[in-house]
């Protein structure tokens, strides 16, 4: 679904910089913290437009290290992120995985082989 769309199914005004954010989180497939959008946007409309995307199900947000991080909804994925420098890269959950319910999105926390 293009951003327009997705916008006005979500009955959420629709804006450039609105439309440019969805565009870079549909562009970039991985979570992102404000300062990897590059916006030409304060802080406070950024985080005021994520939290309407976020209770809109439109995005998921994920807090790692006092930073927040955002990714589309759809694209969600199993997240493993190095505790010493901090990569981040998706993993594929199991098929036999049995939980109850649906899952949104899930971080995992270890040491990658780098810098093991």
């Amino acid at each position: 679904m293009d951003s327009v769309s997705l916008l006005k199914q979500s009955n959420i005004a629709i804006t450039d910089l609105r439309l440019e954010m969805l565009e870079i989180l549909r562009l970039n497939h991985k979570p992102l913290s404000f300062d990897e959008f590059h916006l030409k946007a304060n802080k406070t409309t950024f985080y005021r437009n994520m939290e309407l995307f976020e209770e809109r199900g439109i995005v998921i947000k994920t807090n790692l290290e006092r930073k927040s991080y955002y990714e589309l909804a759809q694209d969600a994925k199993a997240h493993f992120i190095c505790d010493v420098c901090h990569k981040i890269t998706d993993f594929a959950l199991p098929k036999s995985t049995t939980l109850n319910g649906r899952v949104k999105s899930l971080v995992a926390h270890g040491i990658c082989n780098e810098c093991e």
